[in-house]
């Protein structure tokens, strides 16, 4: 698989999207995204949200993701309208473990990665309860 450099790094554990957002550093890191889960946008935006939250999609191919030799393998999460995405390395967990933001996917070598589009039914919150 293709290789890319990211400027910026990965983060443990962040439940919202904006906390990647906010990081200021710019270190070069090696990843190699081996899929693209392409969601909707309302589903984007819950997934980015709720990183922390077990999702089918990560839970599928979670056995993708990892560190090898230097490079993270991950998933870019993203939807087609936005330029932005998130990669998730779970560390064959099924959430978001590890996360980072990318402004511009365009910048990633996606030649040839193969693409998933979930639809994903979004729970409804009951009122007052959290999982």
């Amino acid at each position: 698989m293709l290789q890319s450099v990211i400027y910026g790094h990965f983060f443990y554990k962040v439940s919202h999207a904006q906390e990647l957002m906010e990081d200021k550093t710019a270190q070069p890191t090696r990843v190699e995204v081996v899929k693209i889960i392409q969601l909707s946008a309302q589903q984007y935006r819950h997934f980015s949200a709720n990183l922390l939250q077990d999702m089918p999609f990560i839970a599928a191919n979670k056995d993708l993701t990892g560190w090898y030799k230097e490079v993270t393998r991950c998933l870019l999460v993203t939807t087609r309208g936005n330029r932005d995405g998130i990669l998730v390395d779970s560390q064959g967990y099924n959430y978001a473990r590890y996360s980072a933001y990318v402004p511009d996917k365009r910048s990633l070598n996606l030649r040839d990665v193969p693409v998933d589009h979930y639809n994903l039914k979004l729970k409804k919150s009951l009122s007052g309860q959290d999982r």
